[in-house]
């Protein structure tokens, strides 16, 4: 997720305007970021007209360029405009031969294709339009690195003017005008005009001078070329396309008056430009030739502006075809050859479209964050399109060795184009596959925080005194801070998009987001509710309201525990105290510390049952990654910001300066097991280093309340103050899954996940499955469906803080449980829970404990009756220990009694491995469970309503 950095504008400027002007505070403080921070400045953002235009004149060559046209309608000879094939270029040929036309010029109108002839003006032609008798020649949009092509003209005897608005090479080539802004010398005061901007600026000039008045109407074509060329939309270009917009939504141009109608654009902004209109008329140019676009712009007739219209919706759908097309192919092939892993990526494959391969490129770098090279393969040449990523100057890439390969190469820090021999490829991927890219941050600046509630009809109509918003002026960045997310909802291709229901109060705020596959880990583990999140988005404008597109998202856990804040525990000495948690409250508890603390979590249980059944309960709410878990054996993500251990797993790594904070969950555990050597070792630590623990217990039992006495520890209770009134049902040994078949809505609860697909072959097709051990993104949406009310039916394994209980019908705990906090889990408002193990299932656990935990006496028999490696994988077999994982630890504890695996020789040891440790605590608390859980009905109710804290 991109990284955001609120600004910091001048506080006096963003008040001073704000009050001068009338302006929201946000509004003052989009335009000071923008350094708008003057009252003159804002006075000209705000207010402008076309006296904010410059004299054209003001261009060196521009009373050159008047001259040679004028001759050259004086002398009745054609004038030849040379344009280019994007929206720019057409916008530009078109508003110039309409004025000369209009204005008696004799003109004609070439449009190089894209495929076949490349950008720009090519010797080729240059002699063709010669020997056509053309002997004026005009550029638009293009001509200033055509040295070679306009020398020539020059020399066949043509007279040539170039306007055109992108960078000067080493040299300007020797055409009789230049009118460019980036001409060097030049003292024209708005460098960033487009192409379209610098013939209007032609077409100013000619018409100051033959008095024609009715010049402004070609703003709308200018503000066509202006915004899809993505150039400033600040001092001149701001009024081109503010005025130029006005126009466009009444244009009298039939064809573009078709196509706006076609897209249902009525309410136009410079958003529907960029992302609408521009790309269908830069789709003639790209998948063929840019004269459709071309005749589009110029024609009257209306039906045959249907069937233009018509060809480039056609040519824009064959052009999103191909695209798709080859980024799927792009992504096969980098996936099956591993080239993601390279520090820029080069995929290649024969005759690609070249006129998409750009857009695709972009795709990609998007996809695998780092820059992608995608290059269309023919039988000679090697011609590609390279994206950049973060802000990485691509152009850094062709170093002056590497320049030598390619045949051409142009572009700018972030996007360029090349053409290479084919056998040069590979040259060029062993360049790329040794460079040490730098190590940057794109940060997004945002402009102001905003509150749901400051969107009124001020703030409104204040973003609309803004617009145009493009480059310069991009559309503003705004933060909602700690807004509730109601609702999470994926949609597209390969769910790469988003919406977010959001609200604050009864203030509500639907945000959308568009290309966040690359992103799908942090959306796709989001707590679907209650959850708080940061928000950064854009604002924009359409169809006259304001829309919210998502560009940042920072989520968490948001949780109240009542009567008392979490960080009251927090501050001050916690060594004398053990803080009784209602266990409804218990998982939201440790985030709400977690959140407090700021740094890592760990929480310490006593047993592997324990611990597991916290992190199934944490797993609920999983934000970025999965909690840590470590015990006695396995260490799995043991860097995540919360780990849950087992008291052993914390005896063997000591992790004390790993965490900023210890949490111990149900200490009332540890308590009864006070004379077990190991427990008695951490209850010391925990003395020694009280700041670094927090006790916690969510039962009230004999001991603690014994502990409590005898060691002077204060209680701590944090209250609900709300009753969870709940119901057992007593079906143990006689439940059958068929009965659910009667059933309109029920939960199977499942302690051993294998059993999730034996109820669910018996149970059918309508029911939902939840484990939490599922695809994160499944999880989600699966968490979502039942939390909103939706699901009628599931299965699903325990441990999961409660969610049986929001579905509508009894639970059935189907197995039994390896803990009791597992039956405790559903013990929420409400909840009918039916007991339907049996007596086997129990005899299962046992089983499968003494597999999981094997006593030393086992570990000895196998040390004395096995004899190779062989004979062990064979014993372990039979004996029912399977999976390699197992089997893994079976030769490690034989290792730690002493046994070399190697030469099968037996050293002895008195060493007893913490397994063997953990297994006889994890044994006698299980059993401690088949105790209570084997009770009478009214024994067990009992024991919940007065054990539990409440």
């Amino acid at each position: 997720m991109k990284k955001w950095e609120l600004s910091q504008p001048n506080e006096g400027a963003v008040k001073r305007i704000s009050q001068h002007f009338g302006l929201t505070e946000i509004a003052a403080r989009i335009l000071v970021n923008r350094g708008i921070d003057t009252e003159e400045a804002v006075e000209s953002f705000l207010f402008i007209d076309e006296s904010h235009q410059h004299d054209p004149f003001l261009f060196k060559d521009m009373e050159k360029a008047v001259e040679i046209l004028l001759k050259a309608r004086a002398e009745k000879s054609r004038v030849l405009i040379h344009g280019d094939y994007d929206v720019d270029g057409i916008t530009s040929a078109a508003i110039l031969k309409e004025f000369l036309e209009e204005n008696g010029w004799l003109v004609d109108v070439y449009i190089p294709h894209r495929i076949e002839e490349g950008y720009g003006v090519q010797p080729e032609n240059i002699t063709a339009f010669r020997e056509e008798n053309v002997s004026y020649l005009v550029t638009v949009d293009c001509g200033i690195t055509a040295f070679e092509s306009i020398a020539l003209a020059k020399d066949l005897g043509m007279k040539v003017i170039v306007t055109d608005h992108h960078e000067v090479n080493n040299e300007v080539p020797p055409a009789d005008a230049v009118v460019n802004p980036k001409v060097p010398g030049e003292k024209y005061p708005f460098r960033d005009l487009a192409g379209v901007g610098v013939t209007y600026k032609l077409v100013q000039a000619l018409a100051r001078v033959i008095k024609y008045s009715g010049v402004e109407k070609f703003l709308e074509l200018v503000a066509l070329g202006t915004v899809a060329d993505m150039v400033s939309l600040l001092d001149e270009n701001r009024y081109f396309v503010k005025k130029g917009i006005e126009l466009l939504k009444e244009t009298r141009r039939i064809g573009l008056r078709k196509l706006l109608e076609r897209l249902g654009l009525k309410g136009l902004t410079s958003h529907d430009i960029s992302y609408k209109v521009a790309p269908r008329l830069n789709a003639a140019g790209r998948m063929g030739s840019a004269i459709d676009a071309f005749k589009l712009l110029t024609m009257t007739d209306p039906i045959r502006a249907n069937d233009v219209v018509d060809r480039l919706m056609e040519l824009n759908n064959i052009r999103r075809k191909t695209e798709r097309e080859i980024y799927r192919e792009a992504v096969e092939i980098i996936e099956a050859n591993d080239l993601w892993k390279e520090p820029i990526i080069v995929v290649a494959k024969e005759n690609w479209h070249l006129g998409v391969i750009g857009i695709v490129a972009a795709k990609l770098a998007n996809r695998y964050e780092k820059p992608v090279a995608v290059v269309s393969l023919s039988d000679e040449f090697a011609k590609g399109s390279i994206r950049s990523y973060n802000g990485y100057d691509i152009m850094s890439v062709f170093s002056d060795q590497t320049l030598e390969i390619f045949d051409e190469i142009g572009g700018h820090a972030s996007a360029a184009g090349f053409t290479l021999r084919r056998e040069q490829l590979n040259v060029f991927r062993e360049h790329v596959k040794n460079l040490v890219l730098e190590e940057r941050e794109e940060k997004v600046i945002v402009d102001a925080e905003i509150k749901i509630e400051d969107i009124n009809g001020q703030f409104v109509n204040d973003i609309g005194r803004l617009m145009p918003f493009g480059q310069g002026n991009p559309e503003p960045v705004l933060l909602f801070s700690d807004l509730i997310i109601e609702k999470i909802h994926f949609f597209g291709e390969e769910n790469s998009n988003v919406i977010l229901h959001l609200r604050n109060g009864e203030k509500k705020l639907e945000i959308v987001g568009y290309g966040f596959k690359n992103l799908a880990d942090s959306f796709s583990t989001l707590p679907v509710c209650p959850t708080k999140g940061n928000v950064v988005v854009n604002v924009r404008p359409m169809g006259g309201s304001l829309h919210y597109y998502l560009v940042s998202l920072e989520v968490k856990p948001s949780f109240h525990v009542k009567n008392k804040a979490v960080e009251n525990i927090l501050r001050g000495s916690r060594k004398r105290t053990v803080v009784k948690v209602p266990y409804p409250s218990k998982t939201k508890f440790l985030l709400s510390v977690k959140e407090e603390v700021g740094g890592r979590l760990a929480v310490v249980s006593l047993t592997n049952a324990a611990a597991q059944n916290v992190s199934g309960c944490l797993t609920r709410y999983s934000t970025t990654k999965l909690p840590g878990f470590v015990n006695s054996t396995l260490s799995k993500n043991r860097e995540s910001e919360i780990v849950v251990l087992t008291l052993m797993g914390f005896l063997k790594h000591l992790p004390l300066d790993d965490f900023n904070l210890f949490v111990i969950s149900e200490f009332q555990d540890f308590v009864s097991f006070a004379r077990n050597e190991q427990v008695q070792r951490f209850l010391d630590i925990v003395e020694r280093y009280p700041e670094k623990f927090v006790l916690i217990s969510s039962m009230n039992t004999l001991e603690l309340e014994t502990f409590l006495k005898g060691t002077g520890y204060e209680a701590l209770e944090f209250r609900t103050d709300e009753l969870e009134e709940f119901f057992i049902s007593d079906q143990r040994g006689s439940f059958s899954l068929e009965s659910l078949k009667e059933y309109s809505g029920f939960s199977v609860v499942v302690s051993e996940k294998k059993l999730v697909p034996v109820v669910y072959s018996k149970l059918g097709r309508n029911v939902l499955v939840y484990y939490g051990g599922m695809d994160l993104e499944k999880k989600m949406k699966v968490i979502g469906m039942i939390e909103n009310g939706s699901v009628q039916k599931a299965i699903l394994t325990s441990n999961s803080d409660g969610l049986p209980t929001y579905i509508k019908g009894d639970i059935f705990f189907y197995d039994f449980p390896l803990s009791i906090y597992e039956v405790i889990d559903l013990l929420r408002k409400g909840a009918v829970i039916n007991l339907c193990y049996s007596n086997q299932s129990i005899e299962k656990r046992r089983d499968e404990l003494s597999k999981l935990f094997p006593s030393r006496d086992k570990l000895m028999e196998i040390i004395l009756s096995v004899k190779n490696i062989k004979e062990l994988e064979e014993f372990l077999e039979n004996s029912g220990i399977k999976g390699r994982v197992l089997k893994g630890i079976y030769e490690k504890l034989l290792e730690d009694m002493g046994l070399d695996l190697k030469t099968w020789s037996y050293k002895g040891s008195d060493n007893v491995p913490w397994r063997v440790i953990e297994g006889e605590i994890e044994k006698t608390m299980f059993e401690n469970t088949v105790r209570i859980l084997t009770k009478d009905l009214k024994e067990l109710f009992s024991f919940f309503k007065s054990k539990v804290v409440r």
